[in-house]
């Protein structure tokens, strides 16, 4: 993602979502494994149903760049504007609609 991005990437993921990868039983657990390391963002909502709580969460707060591979779920994020999606293509890290101000600046001027 460091890569991808090319800057310091701190990647949250929330209760619920580890919460429903615990759920799908064994031919998730590395994921699962991979999300307990992360770092937590605690869920103020009943249930476990982690894509209702993503959508809010970038809803409420613009500042993240939603990663998953899921259909569904990008379909929803892709209607709120001005939030980014991560996903894994072909082995390698792809983002969809990345604002210009994180990727090529615009030319100012004739220099």
């Amino acid at each position: 993602m460091k890569d991808c991005l090319m800057a310091k990437v701190t990647p949250y993921v929330t209760d619920c979502v580890v919460a429903e990868l615990e759920k799908l039983g064994p031919k998730y657990r590395i994921a699962l494994r991979i999300a307990q390391q992360l770092e937590r963002l605690p869920c103020q909502h009943k249930g476990t149903y982690a894509d209702d709580c993503l959508v809010n969460r970038v809803t409420a707060h613009k500042c993240y760049i939603a990663a998953t591979c899921d259909r569904d779920l990008k379909r929803r994020i892709r209607k709120i504007p001005g939030v980014p999606i991560m996903y894994i293509a072909d082995h390698k890290f792809a983002v969809e609609r990345m604002p210009d101000v994180f990727g090529n600046p615009k030319r100012m001027g004739n220099m």
